[in-house]
């Protein structure tokens, strides 16, 4: 293997966000073998940067689900934004349609002041007509949200089109299905927008010619490797593109289903350290 592409949120991270001594290890163990490491995530790249940093790990770093690419010393490599003309009437749809929602640029993460109440709501509704739905989903989606670095709250809308700095991707989120289901076939039939999904409960938008397998095409490319070097590791639906694309897939003990499918392999869980039982039990391939 000469590059290793690993997911963050619920592949690299555990449940506390964080990368485990045990998968830091596994890829020291890779890139003192030769393969470059590639951390490629929905997060920001000022996120996923400082995830990594904490971690001691040095790794290209494609974020916001393949819109910007950047290599180990920081210098970006590739940057496809939303165009401006779409930006306001996609995040007035959402706010219109009582939707939490985050607008994420390479540095920062908008999102509501009032973001509890927002989910609260939303959970709260959602509960009525969908009564399996865990207690705890609530506090998870909160977590989340406040581990990733940069968010920034405003008040309205008016304060994330002041920032001028371009805009990579966009949230939306409910705990509702029939309101999800609305989003997505909303945001479906919108020209020069790309719909995808990190987790159950949300969905993306995203430049159309953005995934994260075309980003990791690019860095495949620039790097000068071939297809059947790589090994891609996920467990959401955003992570296909990129398994799709690698010669060795890996799907995490706790992927979704049709990740499971799709992959070559499936690993344990990611707080299992998944990511480096896959490395350990394929170690004669690096």
């Amino acid at each position: 293997m000469k590059l290793l592409a690993t997911d963050l949120d619920g592949t690299l991270l555990n449940s506390r966000h964080e990368i485990s001594a045990e998968n830091i290890a596994a890829l020291a163990y890779a890139r003192n073998r030769g393969a470059e490491i590639a951390v490629v995530t929905g997060r920001t790249y000022a996120d996923a940067s400082s995830v990594c940093a904490k971690a001691g790990l040095r790794a290209h770093i494609i974020a916001n689900n393949g819109a910007l690419v950047y290599g180990p010393g920081g210098n970006r490599l590739q940057a496809v934004t939303i165009a401006g003309h779409l930006l306001q009437p996609s995040l007035q749809w959402l706010h219109d349609n009582a939707y939490h929602y985050e607008a994420s640029t390479a540095t920062a993460v908008y999102v509501p002041a009032a973001v509890q109440d927002i989910l609260e709501k939303d959970f709260t509704q959602a509960r009525l007509v969908n009564p399996e739905l865990q207690p705890d989903a609530l506090d998870r989606m909160l977590s989340l949200i406040f581990s990733q670095q940069g968010v920034i709250l405003v008040d309205s809308l008016e304060e994330i089109f002041a920032d001028t700095a371009g805009y990579c991707n966009i949230l939306g989120l409910s705990f509702d299905r029939e309101k999800l289901a609305k989003g997505k076939e909303y945001f479906g039939q919108q020209a020069g927008l790309s719909l995808l999904s990190s987790n159950k409960y949300n969905f993306e938008v995203v430049n159309h010619t953005v995934s994260k397998g075309v980003a990791l095409q690019y860095l495949i490319d620039y790097l000068g490797i071939g297809f059947s070097d790589v090994m891609a590791i996920g467990d959401n639906y955003n992570d296909l593109p990129m398994l799709r694309l690698a010669g060795v897939s890996v799907a995490m003990g706790n992927a979704e289903d049709p990740v499971k499918e799709c992959c070559r392999h499936v690993s344990l869980s990611n707080d299992e350290h998944g990511v480096a039982h896959i490395i350990e039990t394929l170690k004669d391939w690096f």
